[in-house]
């Protein structure tokens, strides 16, 4: 590859755009001048992100805007709202919320398009903290927007995260629809990226509706749209989503293969939130087969995991399946006091997680 600079920073955005952050950060890879050193470490960041490494993302974006000059508006901007997408993707509301200020002060008033990417990143947000009537009432603007301007690939990104803000407000029917319609709009624009997102999300709402069936074939097909390729996030996902079907389905060994895949992937990205998720769907192999004591260490190691991420719904979840297990290992008393802590937990992050069957 050749190592001239502006060339490097050149192929590292058209990898970018075509879906290979790999390659991209092979490209950025060597030093640069100090007038492109901003450009390359954002640039780094958002093939960090694009890969599911949002930790080390954060430092490259944090690098990018002590690099970068007010004359380099758009970067500047778009390494605030980078770190937003990561500290959101961590769950870590507060810093999102930072850098969101942040990034309205650097764009000042901005054109149209910016408005937009701002209010989106805002609703996505509200999402994350569980705000989900605030975040569907800021979507259906800009959704109706896209429809009108014909941009597929847009309405797809709406309806994905519309769903989302649906499932877990208790709309499991409108979340369904969501996610179909998110994924046929995806395909109009054939943006597979989309499509693999949007397939998680119909796995999902499929899976916790009893379409087992549905769900199966919708995380079966993003792995394969993701294959071998690079997105170490997407390939974790789809081998724990499989796997919470398979366990579904009481296809014990083959759910215990593919969480210990997503282990895997996931223990390279140290997403702690992601891995207690894959602890607590293995905690449940254990429990229904009568392996309690194994089941008991998973469910307690992923609940100390999502309370230090402050993850509700993994805590109401984890304490839960722990209220079952100590209960079957003779703790009645112990066990009342989860059951009543997972209700509060889930009640009181305005989740409905206490009452899934088909998690």
């Amino acid at each position: 590859m050749a190592r001239d600079p502006i060339t490097r920073l050149e192929a590292a955005r058209d990898f970018l755009d075509a879906g290979r952050p790999d390659r991209a950060r092979a490209a950025l890879s060597g030093g640069f001048p100090a007038a492109l050193a901003g450009e390359a470490r954002f640039l780094r960041a958002e093939s960090l992100r694009a890969q599911g490494f949002f930790r080390r993302a954060q430092a490259d974006y944090r690098a990018a805007l002590k690099a970068l000059g007010r004359e380099d508006l758009d970067l500047l901007v778009g390494a605030f709202l980078g770190l937003a997408r990561c500290a959101r993707s961590l769950g870590e509301i507060v810093p999102a919320r930072q850098a969101m200020r942040c990034a309205r002060a650097a764009a000042l008033t901005g054109d149209a398009d910016m408005r937009e990417t701002l209010a989106l990143e805002d609703a996505l947000v509200d999402r994350a903290a569980g705000h989900y009537a605030q975040s569907l009432r800021a979507l259906a603007p800009l959704l109706k927007s896209s429809r009108l301007r014909r941009d597929h690939a847009a309405v797809g990104f709406l309806l994905w995260a519309a769903g989302g803000a649906r499932r877990f407000s208790g709309d499991l029917a409108g979340s369904h629809r969501d996610f179909k319609e998110s994924l046929a709009a995806f395909r109009r624009a054939g943006d597979r990226e989309g499509q693999v997102y949007a397939l998680f999300g119909l796995g999902g709402i499929a899976r916790v509706r009893g379409f087992f069936a549905e769900a199966r074939s919708a995380y079966a097909a993003a792995g394969n749209i993701l294959g071998a390729g690079p997105d170490i996030f997407g390939r974790a996902y789809a081998h724990c989503g499989l796997a919470n079907v398979l366990r579904q389905l009481g296809l014990w060994a083959q759910a215990e293969s593919h969480y210990h895949r997503a282990y895997a992937l996931y223990s390279k990205l140290d997403d702690r939130v992601d891995l207690a998720y894959v602890d607590w769907g293995l905690g449940q192999v254990h429990l229904h087969r009568g392996e309690l004591a194994s089941a008991e260490r998973r469910f307690r190691a992923a609940l100390d995991a999502f309370t230090a991420g402050d993850e509700a719904r993994g805590e109401a979840l984890s304490l839960h399946s722990l209220s079952q297990v100590v209960h079957a290992r003779g703790r009645t008393a112990e066990a009342e006091k989860l059951f009543d802590a997972a209700v509060r937990r889930s009640r009181g992050a305005g989740l409905h997680a206490h009452l899934e069957i088909f998690t």
